[in-house]
């Protein structure tokens, strides 16, 4: 039965797609490739060498897999993503689980499934950028339009005082239209800023290797288009190029635009907001600035507590819940990290998000 078994095994590994393989180490080769394995020219010899390993992978990702490697040789389980070079030199990404097993003769043997996910992480890079553009959007209109919907809301609560007395029926109906609906269009704008964020928070964590300068790029694109309409100026200050850290991408950048979000919030008209990325010692070091209003000291210690009472309105009149900075926090320590502060009341605030390195390159 046991022979029966591992013929029924040995059939289904050959008909999967995915690329299953067994790793012999110490003769640094290949005992079992299924046929999904062999069809991938990267793959193609039945030796792996540390020289093939350095011009198969790319040179950002090789830490990782070969600390990921060592780590295996020490009979840990890995799950890992990492990136291939083409002979074409197009870049494919691959999803790696891997297992080491060790037979009777001491042999060590790495077995596991390879899959190519070059486009599901296309088009889930897709996805991320449009929410991340739908996020930046969502906190700039809800900003250009909170103002106006405020004052439309003050002026027919003023018309209505004003015209208290008057006998114009029609007139009190269509003040009051106008009040009741520049009220509900403002309770249903910081509703839906408010339950967007939450629900994005709520999901499960996603970790994936990032060039964080990207995505941080096209976070601070999206306000820089909006600088007439906003009044403030943002600006983006990345050390280098690629800056690379385990993200999971859509939490994080919405962590930042909420961030950001913040400090238009606490920022006056012409005010200047700036995020920079740089790499440091142990950890990649984020900073969001803004030279607005600052955060008075009485708030500093209970800032990041759900429901704080270091809640404050805007500076036209936003309201918060209390929830914002206790669930970027969240995020924050979700990918290992620690966010800071620093703030002094009409000088302006800086947040700290320290995130630790990946793997050496």
């Amino acid at each position: 039965m046991e022979n029966e078994a591992a013929t029924y095994c040995l059939e289904l590994a050959e008909l999967s797609g995915l690329e299953i393989f067994s790793f012999d180490v110490e003769l640094s080769q290949f005992i079992y490739r299924n046929q999904a394995f062999k069809e991938h020219l990267f793959f193609a010899g039945d030796t792996l060498l540390k020289d093939d390993l350095e011009a198969l992978i790319h040179p950002e990702d090789f830490g990782l897999v070969n600390d990921s490697y060592e780590e295996l040789l020490h009979g840990k389980r890995k799950k890992l993503e990492f990136r291939v070079l083409m002979p074409d030199q197009t870049i494919r990404t691959i999803r790696l689980e891997a297992f080491l097993i060790s037979n009777h003769a001491r042999a060590q043997v790495i077995s596991g499934i390879i899959e190519d996910i070059t486009a599901f992480k296309e088009h889930n890079d897709t996805l991320n950028k449009f929410s991340n553009k739908k996020n930046s959007l969502l906190n700039i209109l809800s900003h250009d339009l909170l103002a106006p919907l405020g004052s439309i809301q003050n002026l027919s609560t003023l018309i209505q005082k004003k015209t208290h007395n008057s006998e114009n029926i029609d007139l009190h109906r269509f003040v009051n239209a106008i009040e009741k609906i520049s009220r509900r269009s403002i309770e249903l704008i910081r509703s839906l800023l408010s339950q967007e964020f939450i629900e994005s928070a709520a999901a499960e964590l996603v970790l994936r290797r990032t060039n964080l300068v990207v995505p941080l790029r096209d976070c601070v694109e999206q306000y820089k288009a909006s600088e007439e309409i906003t009044k403030r100026t943002f600006n983006l200050l990345a050390a280098n190029e690629t800056i690379m850290a385990d993200i999971d991408e859509t939490k994080f950048i919405q962590a930042i635009n909420n961030l950001v979000s913040n400090a238009i919030k606490f920022t006056q008209q012409d005010g200047t907001i700036e995020i920079s990325i740089k790499e440091e010692l142990d950890h990649v070091l984020i900073t969001v600035s803004d030279n607005g209003i600052g955060i008075p000291e009485k708030h500093h210690e209970l800032l990041f507590d759900k429901f704080t009472s270091a809640r404050r309105r805007g500076l036209r009149g936003e309201s918060s819940h209390g929830l914002g900075m206790s669930i970027i926090k969240t995020i924050v320590e979700w990918h290992h990290g620690e966010i800071t502060f620093k703030s002094k009341e009409n000088e302006g605030t800086t947040f700290y998000l320290k995130l630790p390195c990946p793997a050496e390159n």
